[in-house]
């Protein structure tokens, strides 16, 4: 109903008035507490819904309108509101997101929006993207519970000059140096990635916070942990982090999308992240295609991801003759969805299928039903990327111990040995007493070997066989083709990165 009001008043009077906006105010209390103001103006209808943050604790007040459910304003039509509320912090400094912090008016996340500190500690410093509308970048209400806040009197923010923007690292502590280190590190990544799609422009803010728990995104920002990533993680945690806040942004709508749509979008930003380091120098050929091949092992539903954008970058490499990859289907999503207006283009599953067909006519659809949503095993190539990369697989007996050996190791007493198995053939009975017993699950390069004595006693022996079960196991691994070096290991890792 808003929309259709601030559409109706834009076409008839032609852009006269200020167009409406949601006005952010936060400051510091004296006992560390943060006081939130946020002034709007009402629905038509006289009926508002708020979003209301987590970290919502106490003194509500609302001016302009009554408060008659817990996120129930009523109100005059188009009445000017304020709402004012404290949220928990500690008095040391400030750590949160937005959506924990910040209430918004339901069904205006697409509104133009501006923020400014109010009350400050003296001597604090703060680090916040809210601060990038004073930048030259638009602000809206999705980007402000989206946002990143720290703010302290230990707070050591370095900047950097991009050359189409400015960076900041901000991180508290006693070091100032680390703050510069955080910012050396994070340039050249966030250079990468701009130069690998061809776009983004404006400031962004890398911070580490005890606000994220592992490495986020947060539009303009990354957020990282203070503690968990080494010093050689770091750039790629940034890297990550950074590609999957332009997914959404340039590529196709996530709000409300199902748990497999993201993880799609998780595995397209994953593989944009490992070329964009590629092509900066960032990252080897060898260590990018460890990463492949660690993803292809772990099988959680992010590696899966990478894995399965991995396979449409090959199938689409060889549809069009090596004319097209991934990378020009992103690019293709990209062009399309700026077509349209802000969070109103398609969503991201759509955008993607669409492109893909646009440029190699590649029906994706079914790879999504089997493989992202049914959960089988991907494909992929024996050699892809012009035979630089192996994706060998190796067929081998699976372990089998032949008996408990968990019961077992746990009682000092042989049990569950299955006739004819492995364990059997070799003369381990039930009942037998262990002395020793070397043995590692899934372990097939090694016998298993038990010392043991008879259930009713009498000399010790040993017993050793191989764990080799009846049941062949497919294994698959990712590793460069055998003896490149050179200039044809630095040209394969070219067409890794889509070069």
């Amino acid at each position: 109903m808003r929309l259709l009001a601030l559409t109706a008043t834009a076409v008839l009077l032609m852009g006269a008035g200020k167009p409406e906006t949601v006005d952010y105010r936060l400051g510091v209390a004296a006992d560390g507490k943060l006081d939130v103001e946020l002034r709007f103006r009402g629905e038509p209808d006289g009926e508002t819904q708020l979003i209301i943050p987590q970290r919502l604790a106490s003194g509500l007040a609302v001016s302009g309108a009554q408060l008659t459910a817990p996120a129930t304003l009523r109100h005059r039509p188009g009445a000017k509101i304020a709402i004012r509320y404290r949220s928990p912090s500690s008095p040391n400094g400030v750590a949160a997101l937005g959506e924990s912090l910040f209430a918004a008016p339901s069904g205006l996340e697409g509104a133009a929006a501006t923020f400014r500190w109010s009350r400050l500690p003296k001597g604090w410093a703060t680090a916040t993207d809210l601060e990038h509308g004073a930048m030259g970048r638009a602000l809206t209400v999705a980007a402000v519970r989206q946002s990143v806040i720290v703010a302290g009197p230990d707070l050591h923010v370095a900047q950097r000059t991009l050359s189409n923007g400015v960076l900041r690292a901000a991180l508290r502590g006693r070091d100032a140096t680390m703050a510069e280190q955080l910012a050396d590190a994070a340039v050249p990544v966030i250079v990468a990635h701009r130069a690998y799609f061809g776009d983004g422009a404006g400031p962004v803010l890398v911070v580490r916070t005890p606000a994220a728990d592992q490495p986020l995104n947060r539009g303009d920002a990354v957020a990282l942990p203070v503690a968990g990533i080494s010093d050689r993680g770091l750039q790629r945690a940034i890297a990550s982090a950074y590609v999957r806040a332009w997914v959404p942004e340039r590529l196709g709508r996530m709000e409300e999308a199902p748990s497999s749509a993201r993880r799609l979008a998780d595995g397209i930003a994953g593989l944009a992240a490992e070329r964009s380091l590629l092509r900066s120098g960032l990252l080897t050929p060898d260590s990018a295609v460890g990463q492949l091949a660690e993803a292809d092992t772990a099988r959680d539903p992010g590696s899966r991801a990478l894995i399965l954008a991995l396979k449409w970058d090959e199938d689409i490499r060889r549809k069009t003759g090596g004319k097209a990859d991934l990378d020009d289907v992103i690019l293709r999503m990209r062009d399309h969805y700026q077509q349209f207006p802000p969070g109103q283009g398609p969503d991201v599953v759509t955008g993607l299928v669409s492109a893909a067909w646009v440029v190699a006519q590649i029906d994706l659809r079914p790879d999504i039903a089997r493989y992202a949503d049914g959960g089988a095993v991907i494909p992929l190539p024996e050699q892809m990327f012009d035979g630089c990369l192996d994706a060998r697989v190796t067929v081998t007996p699976g372990f089998d111990a032949g008996f408990d050996h968990a019961a077992s190791q746990a009682s000092k007493v042989v049990k569950g040995v299955r006739r004819r198995g492995p364990a059997w053939n070799s003369g381990l009975r039930d009942g037998m007493r262990i002395e020793s017993l070397k043995l590692t699950p899934g372990d097939m390069t090694r016998e298993i070997e038990l010392i043991v004595r008879p259930a009713r006693g009498g000399r010790a022996r040993t017993i050793r066989f191989w764990p080799y079960g009846d049941v062949d196991v497919e294994t698959r691994r990712l590793q460069l083709a055998h003896g490149l070096a050179g200039e044809a290991l630095a040209a394969c890792g070219r067409k890794i990165a889509g070069l």
